[in-house]
């Protein structure tokens, strides 16, 4: 008996196999060949910084890579008081936008809520001295510290003395502060010196500089450990303060290292 062929029968398989095919080809060659966009976010000022290589642990998981605490928890911004009562502070909610931030970049962090300037507030660094010195000991993956705070420049000063126009927006400028005594003094100094230089260059007027002050301010208790004042009341609002902290997370991204395997 002669078996007639089955044109269709023979033709589908064929042609699916083949269709199959030329889907992973083209899907490895958009990833391999670099047919995807690049790694692009956008930011308030920066037309489109190129993000940095991100660190293990995707999306901000892993071991953190920074550390975020506040001498001074209970400081708020304006319109309202300039203090809680023992509350966690408006400078609180900075200290988790920037932690969310640096998790969209890549960069693992740790946020220390805890109230340090309440109900004394001139033990505040004594009492932080605690908290950073137990974050380091958790977390030797750790590769920054920032003592989060906002300023308390004179009522009369000037608007362009803490904030700055981006884009349309007012953002809270950021005064970088380290101490002149310690074990890590002149390792302080050079790592506020590496964001200053960082902020200026990718967003020009947001620092005001780099402060030098009397005191430990608890840069012993880490290498590159630098007090980080955003805004000041009653300059600014939290949403401008917000806006720095995010853009903040930026340039903090661009100077983290690739940890070392097994890290």
């Amino acid at each position: 008996m002669v078996r007639m062929r089955d044109p269709d029968a023979e033709r589908g398989p064929g042609l699916f196999f083949i269709l199959v095919a030329l889907v992973v080809v083209a899907v490895l060659g958009a990833r391999y060949l670099g047919f995807y966009p690049a790694n692009f976010k956008p930011t308030l000022g920066g037309g489109g910084q190129k993000e940095a290589a991100t660190p293990p642990g995707e999306a901000g998981k892993g071991e953190p890579l920074v550390a975020i605490y506040h001498s001074h928890t209970t400081e708020c911004y304006a319109p309202g008081d300039s203090h809680t009562a023992g509350e966690p502070g408006e400078i609180v909610q900075v200290g988790r936008a920037l932690k969310e931030a640096l998790a969209l970049r890549g960069v693992p962090a740790v946020h220390s809520e805890v109230i340090h300037d309440y109900p004394v507030f001139k033990e505040a660094y004594r009492q932080s001295q605690a908290t950073i010195a137990q974050q380091v000991q958790e977390h030797p993956s750790l590769q920054m510290v920032f003592d989060l705070h906002r300023d308390g420049l004179p009522p009369d000063a000037p608007l362009d003395a803490a904030s700055i126009e981006l884009n349309g927006q007012r953002v809270a400028r950021i005064l970088l502060v380290v101490g002149d005594q310690g074990a890590y003094r002149e390792e302080n100094l050079r790592f506020a010196e590496a964001l200053d230089a960082r902020l200026n260059e990718m967003y020009p007027g947001l620092s005001r500089g780099v402060k030098v002050m009397s005191g430990d301010f608890n840069g012993g208790a880490f290498p590159q450990a630098v007090g980080v004042f955003i805004g000041s009341y009653p300059q600014n609002t939290l949403e401008e303060a917000e806006r720095a902290a995010k853009l903040f997370a930026d340039v903090a991204a661009t100077l983290i290292r690739e940890p070392e395997p097994g890290q």
